[in-house]
């Protein structure tokens, strides 16, 4: 089934015209009728009893009735879902710390992130350097603060003081 069979189906029931049903999703009456037959066909059943203005559903069609509905407002909840995962609203962030940065620096930035993300499940992964970045290489780790063991340490350069004159 596709879902905008059962958009169309779902709206001539709201309707009980298959008229107004097409007019509210700016169709052709002819359209929505094509639709509503091939529904109908594909599920081999009557859905609507034909009246003399408009329609009524007929009992295996109030049965797909709660069915389509079920399925277009799961759909609709994973559009939105996927919407605000994608806007960084919502979803899961795996936070990656090595001792020293879970003491103080990851703890102020989770609590300042929840703040501003409350919908984001958060999760911590302590460890070492070397096993953080393997988490993060094979996808267990959103994010992690690291050293770089290999770069050589930073010192800083000796002051001068120009020659005092006199």
């Amino acid at each position: 089934m596709q879902t905008e069979m059962l958009e169309v189906f779902r709206e001539v029931a709201r309707q009980r015209s298959i008229t107004a049903a097409a007019a509210t999703l700016r169709y052709t009456q002819s359209a929505v009728s094509r639709q509503v037959a091939a529904l109908e066909l594909e599920v081999g059943a009557r859905l609507f009893d034909r009246l003399p203005r408009g329609v009524a559903l007929t009992e295996e069609g109030r049965c797909l009735l709660e069915h389509a509905t079920a399925v277009l407002d799961r759909l609709a909840l994973a559009r939105r879902e996927v919407t605000a995962v994608h806007a960084g609203t919502a979803g899961r962030l795996r936070v990656g710390a090595f001792a020293t940065a879970d003491a103080a620096l990851v703890p102020r930035a989770l609590a300042r992130f929840r703040a501003g993300h409350p919908d984001v499940r958060l999760s911590l992964i302590e460890g070492v350097t070397g096993r953080l970045l393997a988490a993060l290489l094979a996808g267990d780790a959103d994010v992690a603060p690291g050293d770089d063991e290999r770069r050589p340490p930073v010192r800083r350069p000796a002051l001068h003081h120009p020659p005092h004159p006199g």
